[in-house]
């Protein structure tokens, strides 16, 4: 292994959770390794252990950094303009970076079932993304532009209309 270049610790960090995220997507969670990271990155065990406890660590650090992404690209409902095309928008930029670099499989596939704070971070995830289309809604029926219902109950099927052609695609390759 040649020896890294000297990096700013958050480009240093930053390099580990790409390489990281690539080696997920590629080998999943269990068949991925530390060493494989390593390769990737071109950094020394030290080097990596400087950064992250484990593993385990730097899959809960991509995984938030994933959901930190799909939750960035939405856009605030301008109810002055047209709600319908913005929301479009919204939804094509959820599935753009839910497709980005094989997000799709990290966020559904490898990580439910880990362990209990993997599954509660994916839990939150789902809570976040539900409770926020949850008061769009609310706010889309107070102005009469969204049909009368249970707004909770309708946010989840909106999240559902969102992840299944995504895993759905997926599947199919």
């Amino acid at each position: 292994m040649t020896r890294a270049q000297p990096m700013h610790p958050d480009d240093r960090r930053a390099a580990l959770l790409d390489a990281a995220r690539e080696v997920f997507t590629k080998k999943g969670y269990h068949a991925a390794s530390v060493s494989d990271v390593l390769l990737i990155a071109g950094v020394a065990r030290g080097t990596f252990y400087n950064y992250f406890d484990s593993k385990r660590a730097v899959f809960q650090a991509v995984l938030e950094g994933l959901m930190e992404s799909v939750e960035a690209v939405i856009q605030p409902i301008d109810v002055a303009g047209d709600i319908a095309s913005q929301a479009r928008d919204n939804i094509e930029r959820i599935l753009g970076a839910a497709l980005d670099r094989g997000a799709w499989r990290l966020l559904f596939t490898e990580a439910i079932g880990i362990d209990a704070e993997g599954d509660a971070l994916v839990r939150d995830f789902y809570a976040r993304a539900a409770g926020r289309l949850e008061r769009a809604l609310r706010t889309g029926q107070a102005i009469g532009v969204v049909v009368e219902g249970d707004p909770r109950l309708l946010a989840r099927c909106i999240l559902g209309l969102v992840k299944e052609p995504i895993f759905q695609g997926a599947l199919a390759g």
